[in-house]
């Protein structure tokens, strides 16, 4: 027998039980979610009622997490993922005009947070996987949806020829943030001064007015109300190759 025989047998034993593996880790991050959004706020549910949720020993969740801050960060990272996946179906470029696709982005990120108050407060909280242990996961979050976002102001800058990166980096980073920022202290509000709807409008208003801004700089002059879709294709129809 090769030496490399055992270490061959190993890697299918571990490739056979890897999907049982990520199914656990699946239940333990959902369980992990489920009594956040329970407890309340700052309030840590232990191992032990975790794992009972799961269905799962506890030794088994120390079996797939290398301890609590492991735990914690996956369950930032999935709750992060879940967010950012909400608002990329907001962003959606092929369904309604730029006002329409503004709104619908923060109302997006309104109803999420409002909906998920204990999850918001966890996320700001700590680190993500893979984020430097001095940086909230939503320091990323908010990176990751601006990211997303570059979407709907490159295919603009594409069709006209434009390619100033580092300003459509920026731009969108400040709406997000912007965004992020003005709803989440609109949810922490007992008593808000605005309503859900003139919340979305204001907001919204302000993100056009910065994406109108940079537009124009560029010599673009975009309408607002017309489908995002239509607008493009006749941008590019009338760009000179």
């Amino acid at each position: 027998m090769t030496s490399a025989e055992p270490a061959a047998a190993i890697g299918g034993r571990q490739a056979r039980w890897q999907p049982h593996n990520d199914e656990r880790r699946e239940r333990i991050i959902t369980a992990a979610i489920e009594l956040l959004d329970e407890n309340a706020p700052g309030v840590e549910a232990p191992m032990q009622q975790i794992a009972e949720r799961a269905g799962l020993a506890k030794s088994v969740v120390y079996r797939q997490f290398s301890g609590r801050d492991e735990l914690d960060r996956q369950v930032r990272t999935a709750i992060c993922v879940e967010f950012a996946a909400t608002v990329d179906t907001a962003l959606d470029i092929g369904a309604g005009s730029i006002r329409e696709i503004l709104a619908r982005a923060v109302g997006a990120v309104v109803d999420w947070i409002a909906e998920h108050p204990r999850r918001d407060e966890f996320v700001r909280r700590g680190p993500g996987v893979g984020d430097p242990d001095n940086i909230s996961a939503m320091v990323g979050l908010q990176a990751e949806i601006a990211s997303r976002a570059r979407r709907l102001v490159s295919g603009l800058a594409g069709v006209i020829g434009v390619a100033d990166e580092p300003a459509i980096d920026t731009m969108t980073f400040a709406i997000v943030t912007m965004t992020e920022s003005t709803v989440s202290r609109w949810t922490r509000d007992p008593e808000p001064a605005l309503t859900r709807a003139k919340l979305v409008a204001a907001v919204a208003g302000y993100a056009w007015s910065v994406l109108d801004g940079v537009a124009r700089e560029h010599g673009l002059t975009l309408d607002p109300e017309r489908p995002l879709l239509t607008v493009l294709n006749e941008l590019a129809a009338n760009t000179p190759e």
